[in-house]
């Protein structure tokens, strides 16, 4: 949540943001991120799911497309070792930013129920590679797991819905303000751009907590039908490997 800063109009963009870079070397950049990896990933898998929902590919087809959409999801599940440590220390730079109560319990839910879920990750993981974990201690896992992550997204949606407010209320500020012009152009600019990204976020979070309310009713009740969870997640898919491309 950077505020925007500068004047785009009289300072060059940096090197790492130039639209103009070689595709090439902006692939590399992306790959060489585990995130990149991790979405490209991702869309595969959801690409798998559409196609097995919808019932068209063949039944010889069918099973393959199976084993590959279970492989990849195990696959990316060795992506996230380690990577509960990010909502650590997104927790502590909460905790330092002197927030609202209000404001720090969300972060605890969306970084906490985050790290929890991205812990127990790597157990399961562990447990679907052979490891001697009993299934039903990681069954428990996976049930605990779905939890934390669903108060991890609600933490998170609530967050961003806040954001989205106090960006459009500094937009709002800005085009009311008196200051220069060239430079009030390009702050409404970065912000309106901010907001768009956070939009997006928001769609992700949305899409995701969608397919986390499946896992935790077992995909049972409404809103719960295989092509709509894959869609959901090829949506999901789809805008965080937009955010990670833009971002590298």
């Amino acid at each position: 949540m950077d505020a925007p800063s500068g004047n785009p109009k009289t300072e060059p963009p940096p090197a790492s943001v130039d639209r103009r870079r070689d595709f090439l070397l902006h692939l590399e950049a992306y790959l060489a991120r585990r995130d990149g990896v991790d979405k490209l990933l991702k869309i595969s898998r959801y690409a798998a799911k559409i196609a097995l929902a919808s019932s068209l590919p063949p039944k010889t087809v069918a099973g393959r497309l199976k084993s590959f959409e279970s492989s990849v999801g195990l696959s990316r599940k060795a992506f996230r070792l380690g990577k509960f440590v990010q909502d650590v220390n997104a927790l502590r730079a909460a905790d330092g930013g002197s927030p609202s109560a209000v404001d720090f319990l969300l972060s605890a839910a969306a970084y906490g129920g985050d790290g929890v879920y991205y812990f127990l990750e790597q157990l399961i993981w562990l447990s679907k590679t052979g490891l001697v974990i009993s299934r039903q201690r990681a069954r428990s896992f996976e049930k605990i797991s779905a939890w934390a992550e669903l108060i991890g997204y609600f933490g998170s949606i609530t967050l961003k819905v806040k954001e989205l407010r106090r960006i459009r209320s500094s937009i709002e500020a800005r085009m009311n303000s008196s200051g220069s012009k060239e430079d009030e152009d390009g702050d409404i600019r970065k912000l309106r751009n901010k907001l768009f990204l956070k939009q997006l976020s928001l769609v992700q979070d949305l899409a995701d907590g969608l397919m986390v309310l499946g896992d935790v009713r077992d995909g049972k009740g409404f809103l719960t039908d295989p092509l709509l969870m894959a869609s959901a997640g090829m949506i999901s898919a789809l805008i965080s490997t937009h955010k990670n491309w833009i971002s590298c």
